[in-house]
Parts: C-alpha cells; sequence; structure tokens
C-alpha cells in the first residue's frame, strides 16, 4: 500500500479549551472498548475518542476554524481496533483518510477523481462503499479494496443513488434511488440485484441481521389532507421474501440497529428505546431520548446520540449513563 503520510496538528502555545455543541456520529470499536465519535466544538469539527475503561476523552484531530477542509469529517468506520476509516476535504476533495490512534498520523487511502460520500467498510474483505459521481454520470454506489485506486461501479443504472447499508457479513448491500426512495439490494458474492418485492417509494433499508437473512426498513406514506407522511417499520425475510410490520403509522423513527446477535434489535422514537426480541418475539421499552446507532461487540451496551451527549444503555442491568464529556483542549 503506497499512502501520503500527513502530521496531525498539534496545538501549543495558549491553551483554549471549547465545549462540545453536537455530536453528529459514533460508533464501538471492534474489541468493544472504544467509542469514536464526531463532534462539533462551535464551528470546529473533530473526531473523539471515549476509553471504556478508564471512562475519559481524546481529541483524536485538531481543526481550525480558518480551515474548512479541517473541519469536514463524516462516515466513521473501524478499520480495526486502533485505526479509523473516514471522509475528509483535507485536500479539496472529500476523500478516505486512516487515523492511526496509536501512531496519531494520518493516511490517504487511495485516491480518488471527485467527491466521496457516505462511506460503509466491511472490515472482513477490506473493502470500502461510498457514494460517487465520476465522468458526469449521477451518483453511484462504488467500491474498492482498502489502499487500491481501482474502482468497481455496482450500481450499473444512471440514477441518483443514495444511502448505502452493507449487510453485517459483507454479503450484500442496500441502497436506493432518489427523488423516489426506491431501494436496491446487490449481492456481493453473486455480483448481481436482487429482485424483491419492496415498496417503490420512500423507502430506507436500515439495518441487516448478523446472517442476512434479514433486513429492517422504514417505509414513509402520506394519508388525507396531511403535509406530513406516518412511518412504519418492518423485517424483511430474505430467503421467504415476506415482511412483517413491528410498528406502524408513527410521525417519526429516528433509527433502527440490528445487534451482532440475531435476535435483538432495536429501534428509537422521539421519547423511547424498543428492544424487540426477533426469536422469541419480546418487547421492552425504555425512556431514552436520542438516536441507538451502535450496538457493543458483546451486545449488553447500547449507543444513543443525543443531540451533545453521548448515552450507554446496559441491558444486563436496565440501566443508563450519560457519557461526561468535558471541555476539550
Amino acid at each position: 500500500m503506497k499512502f501520503r503520510l500527513l502530521t496531525l496538528l498539534i496545538l501549543f502555545g495558549n491553551l483554549c479549551y471549547s465545549q462540545i455543541t453536537e455530536i453528529r456520529d459514533g460508533q464501538f470499536s471492534p474489541n468493544g472498548d472504544k467509542i469514536a465519535f464526531i463532534a462539533f466544538l462551535g464551528s470546529v469539527e473533530d473526531i473523539f475518542i471515549y476509553h471504556l475503561k478508564n471512562d475519559s476523552v481524546s481529541r483524536e484531530t485538531n481543526s481550525s476554524d480558518l480551515n474548512i477542509g479541517l473541519q469536514y469529517k463524516t462516515s466513521i468506520n473501524w478499520i480495526n481496533n486502533n485505526q479509523i476509516l473516514f471522509l475528509s476535504k483535507q485536500n479539496g476533495l472529500s476523500q478516505q483518510y486512516i487515523l492511526d490512534i496509536d501512531k496519531h498520523t494520518l493516511t490517504t487511502n487511495g485516491a480518488s477523481q471527485s467527491n466521496e460520500y457516505l462511506l460503509e467498510f466491511d472490515r472482513t474483505s477490506q473493502t470500502s462503499y461510498y457514494i460517487s459521481s465520476i465522468n458526469g454520470r449521477e451518483p453511484a454506489v462504488l467500491t474498492r479494496k482498502l489502499g487500491e485506486n481501482k474502482v468497481a461501479n455496482i450500481s450499473k443504472q444512471n440514477y441518483n443513488f443514495t444511502s448505502p447499508k452493507i449487510s453485517q457479513d459483507g454479503n450484500y448491500i442496500a441502497y436506493k434511488q432518489m427523488p423516489l426512495g426506491t431501494p436496491y439490494i446487490y449481492s456481493i458474492k453473486d455480483k448481481k440485484q436482487i429482485k424483491l418485492k419492496l415498496p417503490d417509494k420512500n423507502t430506507t433499508i436500515t439495518s441487516w441481521s448478523p446472517d442476512s437473512k434479514y433486513f429492517l426498513f422504514t417505509h414513509s406514506t402520506f394519508t388525507g389532507t396531511s403535509n406530513f407522511p406516518k412511518a412504519s417499520l418492518h423485517i424483511f425475510d430474505l430467503s421467504q421474501g415476506k415482511d412483517s410490520i413491528l410498528i406502524e403509522n408513527v410521525d417519526l423513527i429516528l433509527s433502527s440497529i440490528w445487534s451482532s446477535s440475531n435476535s435483538l434489535l432495536g429501534y428509537s422514537f422521539l421519547n423511547k428505546f424498543v428492544l424487540f426480541d426477533n426469536k422469541i418475539k419480546t418487547t421492552k421499552y425504555y425512556n431514552i431520548i436520542g438516536r441507538a446507532v451502535d450496538w457493543s461487540k458483546d451486545c449488553n451496551l447500547v449507543l444513543f446520540i443525543q443531540n451533545k451527549d453521548l448515552i450507554l444503555l446496559d441491558l444486563k442491568n436496565d440501566e443508563t449513563k450519560k457519557i461526561t464529556l468535558p471541555n476539550i483542549l
């Protein structure tokens, strides 16, 4: 692999502390002992790590109010327990970068001729999937191996595609066509699209079971004279080609995530979190305001983003913990 090495900026001189004002993205490390998250400090956007063992927070990048490119950071993905793949505009275009937490370095991950968005990474195959527009075409679902420049286009049609969601085992990737919100599923192993009977408008595939036998999708519909849609959440059985409704006719579903356990999944409303066991068909409710975004490796912890706070739900004792985020240097 040939990477161009970039040294992270380290601030010296007068110390300046800022308060985190918004958290946008968060994800457990593969071993479950760290949480990487992207946070705003006023107008500055950076990557931070919460260390579960010693209950501490470290700032891993240092941006500047004057450098818009450094501020742009999205799509956190762990490569391994010490490296993070994400998108940044370090060099003008939105491209992939690798942050090494131990070495405190950034390296470019290959190169692209256009902006890349909505990055997903499969650790098993060491492959990234993202949205980009090439050769004047509409935004497509593209893929390339870690450290390589060779690009493959998964979505062959010249439509505006968005919202890639790779399955936990790396066998499938879902995405949707805009502006209608028409869902697609592509078999990575067989290199072909899968034809399924799903609603062809306002549909988003949000999460996969670990064995890829099921996935969750949300569907929005307008009823009567209302200007606001009602949402429903479904489980789709890939082998049977059938779906079942988990919840319907609600105002908003903030998120839905499937754990690495085949049975446990969860979804967030505006004022509560619902834990559903798909094996024994039981439902449990938690009064948690926030968006559920990830599970720990052992499936005992659920991570929530609540505006400018991180919340952990411990399923072993049904307790919640607000992660303390002090003023950051």
